[in-house]
């Protein structure tokens, strides 16, 4: 009978592990997808204040400093504006906005 169970059990752990790789490869999909998307946002709203791939002219805040804390700072600035920058309330949508930072993320990452 133990020899049973401990199949079982190995059977189990691989299909966890399973399970758990390919939920792990489905967030990364659409993890992608989100970069790739606000890269497209990001260079239509956002370059050109804040440069080709985040690389800013030293004239507005460069983005590559944002770290992964400062999400509600940057939501509430991209929404509201905050120095020169107009804010983009209506401009932009909840699901641009988290599209730009998953960019913002990915690129600083790299």
């Amino acid at each position: 009978m133990k020899a049973w169970s401990d199949r079982v059990r190995a059977h189990a752990v691989g299909l966890l592990s399973f399970v758990t790789a390919m939920l792990a490869h489905a967030t990364s999909a659409q993890d992608a997808a989100k970069v790739e998307a606000g890269e497209g946002v990001y260079r239509t709203y956002c370059s050109p204040c804040h440069g080709d791939n985040l690389v800013s002219s030293g004239q507005t805040f460069d983005l590559r400093r944002l770290t992964a804390a400062d999400r509600p700072r940057f939501e509430n600035s991209v929404l509201n504006g905050k120095n020169q920058m107009p804010p983009w309330k209506g401009a932009l949508s909840n699901e641009e906005i988290d599209q730009i930072w998953h960019y913002i993320r990915a690129t600083v990452g790299q």
